[in-house]
């Protein structure tokens, strides 16, 4: 059974995606979740704290804490793999988050913008780690850097892609995240 907390976060989200943050007002979150608008207040301080529990409640690395720690103790290249994985399934799961966090609105906020280029270098941090550890020998930061940036950007282009040609494309996941992570991996061994 979900909770009346989750209840209202997932409504915001869904008003928040259709309508805009702004033109959403609390009375109908209330309304569409079915809750007193004062228990909205009894969570949340107001609309913008509403706003920070969603960034934060839809984070990749805070939402694979416990796969994180799995797949540091896995072999890289698996390791790798398996956060593909994860990945794309995160991107799959939270649509509408997406959708609403790379409007144009949220795009122009610059309290979210630092909150999402935070979970952003968050997540980039984890991918760094397991290419430096896959890599056969040394390589600079900066390569590092762009591998992890090529890795998340082609997965969510790949996503973004499969999820407009869905009907007429058939984006098959387990290969296409092998190839994409071998294919860095060979980008950084030739680098050395």
């Amino acid at each position: 059974m979900v909770s009346k907390k989750d209840k209202i976060v997932q409504t915001a989200l869904e008003l928040f995606t259709e309508h805009g943050f702004k033109a959403t007002t609390t009375k109908e979150i209330a309304l569409k979740s079915g809750v007193a608008e004062g228990l909205i207040f009894y969570y949340f301080k107001d609309k913008n704290e509403l706003l920070n529990h969603l960034i934060s409640e839809f984070s990749f690395v805070e939402s694979m804490y416990k796969e994180m720690k799995e797949l540091s103790e896995m072999n890289p290249v698996p390791a790798l793999i398996q956060l593909g994985h994860l990945y794309s399934d995160f991107l799959s799961r939270n649509k509408s988050f997406l959708s609403f966090i790379w409007s144009p609105e949220m795009v122009q906020n610059k309290d979210v913008n630092v909150k999402v280029v935070d979970l952003i270098h968050s997540m980039s941090k984890q991918i760094n780690t397991h290419l430096t550890r896959a890599v056969s020998g040394p390589v600079k930061k900066q390569t590092i850097e762009l591998a992890t940036s090529m890795f998340l950007s082609t997965l969510l282009t790949h996503f973004l892609v499969g999820k407009r040609a869905s009907d007429e494309i058939p984006l098959e996941n387990d290969n296409y995240i092998e190839s994409v992570v071998n294919l860095i991996l060979k980008g950084l061994d030739i680098s050395n």
